[in-house]
């Protein structure tokens, strides 16, 4: 296997190795083209505030402590701001100046001996955003989320919705698993205003929980389903017809080997290749349905509807195989092996009745971190904006941003070499102008963008349809590029 070292990747580390400023609404410097008088409103981003803590370089990509980035947008100006999200396992080891805590994928320093049964992991709230019954919140999948001021991004605490999130099936479950995991992609219905969510626990028996949410922040269990085992699953389907989709790939958690510390819960994980992928369907009368298709493994679902005929559709980045911890702490070194596993686009047609799974490739490019109009969510849809990669690229990295039309299946970029580019969030013009026309692309996509050769990290504001930068504008540092976020307006 040939290793490429990526340089792109290499200067981003060095740069971005650990964000330790601050900031409070600074304006940001425009170098390139002219804000959209019309975009009004503000981004909000999460993601690793550092790859290193203390002088121990973090094993995995998802390791680092939450950092949420605030930028405003008043038609005229770029307003930005930053804050850790103060957790309590990240005030504590800042005042001991120290690592006391293990994470998902690094142990502590000192080997078994220093890990053994320390089954509190750090929660690094560090994973995405959402705003929902008067609630901001910052979420990390593996347990509960914590509050911010959406204003000045103070942190508020813990946030349980009024203990539901506290595990309450045994005494020994509580000592396993006591924080209900909360994913990081909730879903909010549209007509009902209902958010949706679920959670992987692991205990005596392992569960996949789903939450339901009011629009006035009243939370419930409202299925508690049982699981052979602790598997994993980041993301989620929620149709408009009410339907929950689930696809549940045959990587489970080693829990023993994992909270004896003889390796971190991420390197726990192991892979049954000669096992289907299990689809979980929970329709809206609260009938699970249980499907199976051929192996594969998910982090991403791109959307997914209900057909006229009733059949219903789910777009997923699918990867042939589980990437492992190697393949993330490649992304730590900048040395990516030239075979990196990286997901493609396919399209899943679940028939409840007959219970059949058919699956077609929608591209062959590859990608990560999907979008589409969050008008279309849940409703058939045309586009998907993605980081990606064409076929034969030669670098093993996504770095192009990429449109693509799932009707037609063709692709457009927006690539500059030498640098790498954050998940897009897209702003439907109709959100700022109700003048604006319906099309499905019609908004503007925002997004940050890492230069290697002056080391510098830009927000970005491009046209949705054509990918054209209309705006670009220089942070005062630079900082990862972070992995979900969401826009506010005003």
């Amino acid at each position: 296997m040939s290793v490429h070292y990526c340089s792109v990747l290499g200067d981003y580390l060095t740069a971005n190795r650990c964000v330790a400023a601050e900031y409070d609404d600074i304006a940001l410097e425009l170098i390139e083209g002219t804000l959209p008088a019309d975009l009004s409103g503000t981004l909000l981003r999460n993601g690793n505030g550092r790859f290193e803590h203390h002088g121990v370089r973090y094993e995995h990509l998802f390791d680092g402590d939450g950092m949420v980035a605030r930028f405003h947008f008043d038609g005229q100006q770029v307003y930005y701001r930053n804050r850790h999200v103060r957790t309590a396992e990240f005030v504590a080891e800042e005042q001991a100046g120290r690592m006391l805590y293990r994470s998902f994928g690094t142990n502590l320093p000192g080997g078994v001996r220093t890990n053994f049964l320390r089954i509190k992991f750090k929660n690094t709230a560090n994973t995405s955003l959402v705003e929902h019954g008067g609630h901001l919140l910052a979420l990390w999948e593996g347990g509960l989320p914590h509050r911010l001021d959406p204003t000045t991004l103070a942190s508020l605490g813990r946030f349980d919705y009024e203990g539901v999130l506290r595990n309450s099936f045994s005494w020994l479950d509580r000592r396993i698993t006591p924080e209900m995991p909360f994913s990081a992609h909730p879903k909010v219905h549209p007509t009902t205003g209902v958010l949706h969510n679920f959670g992987i626990v692991a205990g005596t028996r392992h569960r996949l929980v789903l939450y339901e949410v009011s629009p006035v922040g009243q939370a419930r269990l409202a299925h508690v389903l049982p699981l052979p085992a602790a598997t994993f699953a980041h993301d989620f389907v929620l149709t408009h017809s009410g339907h929950q989709i689930f696809l549940l790939t045959p990587v489970a958690f080693d829990v023993l080997r994992a909270f004896s510390g003889l390796v971190s819960p991420a390197a726990s994980l192991r892979v049954d290749r000669t096992q289907p992928t299990q689809i979980v369907v929970v329709d809206p009368e609260g009938t699970v349905h249980h499907l199976t298709t051929e192996f594969g493994f998910v982090f991403h679902l791109v959307n997914g509807y209900q057909d006229d005929d009733g059949t219903l559709v789910v777009d997923a980045l699918v990867l042939d195989d589980y990437p492992g911890t190697l393949g993330f702490q490649a992304y730590l070194t900048g040395r990516v092996p030239d075979d990196q596993l990286q997901a493609r686009f396919v399209r899943f047609r679940l028939d409840l009745a007959g219970r059949t799974v058919t699956r077609h490739s929608l591209s062959d490019h590859e990608a990560e971190l999907p979008v589409v109009n969050p008008n279309q969510e849940g409703l058939p849809y045309r586009y998907v904006w993605a980081i990606g990669r064409p076929p034969g690229h030669s670098v093993p990295l996504l770095d192009h941003l990429l449109k693509l039309d799932v009707q037609t299946g063709a692709v457009s970029y927006a690539y500059k070499p030498g640098t790498v580019c954050s998940e897009p969030i897209i702003v439907p013009r109709t959100e700022l102008n109700q003048n604006a026309s319906c099309a499905e692309d019609d908004g503007y996509l925002i997004y940050l963008r890492f230069s290697a050769s002056s080391c510098t990290t830009e927000l970005i504001v491009a046209d949705a349809a054509d990918l054209r930068t209309l705006a670009r504008l220089r942070l005062p540092h630079n900082i990862p590029l972070g992995f979900h976020g969401l826009w506010r307006p005003n």
